[in-house]
């Protein structure tokens, strides 16, 4: 072995790394890692949410709109206390960050379920299904872990309806 040869092996190296942080970026992982980072850092020193106050879209998405509400109209709707003083944004940026990453992507586009009519009412059914059970999956294994049978019940319901929506997805994707 060379000199040269063994340089250009090294450089070689370093290229490759100097790619694979460059692509980091645009990792779902590193976005995960960010993402983790910063809501470990703000549940420390800014945010002290409830003890079983999951990411739930029904949850969120309902304090949200009753906080506006409240604000706005001066009612007294029910508003859990981690948005009692502020409002939860957690689905707005969920909903924002996930377009924006699919943009980014190349694979934001639109799929025809059946229109729209269809589509608000299977949001609808979904929303208040997940309000009526408690919504947060969190709490739901939480009060399955306390020997709560319709938490447990709800659970399995949810994984029922993971598995009817993926295979009901792979089915419209073929189509």
């Amino acid at each position: 072995m060379t000199a040269g040869a063994a340089t250009s092996g090294r450089e070689s190296a370093q290229g490759t790394l100097r790619i694979r942080i460059g692509r980091w970026p645009r990792s779902p992982v590193f976005y995960g890692i960010v993402v983790a980072v910063v809501a470990a850092v703000a549940g420390q020193w800014a945010i002290n949410p409830p003890a079983a106050y999951g990411l739930c879209s029904a949850c969120h998405g309902r304090d949200l709109e009753n906080w506006i509400i409240n604000e706005v109209y001066g009612k007294q709707l029910f508003v859990t206390a981690a948005g009692s003083n502020w409002p939860l944004f957690t689905v707005v940026g969920v909903v924002l960050g996930s377009m924006a990453a699919a943009r980014r992507n190349g694979e934001l586009k639109s799929i025809d379920i059946g229109g729209n009519l269809h589509q608000f009412v299977l949001g609808g059914v979904v929303m208040c299904a997940a309000l009526f059970v408690g919504g947060c999956p969190t709490r739901i294994i939480i009060r399955t872990g306390y020997g709560d049978v319709a938490a447990a019940l709800t659970l399995g319901g949810i994984a029922a309806g993971i598995v009817a929506a993926t295979l009901s997805m792979r089915w419209w994707a073929r189509r």
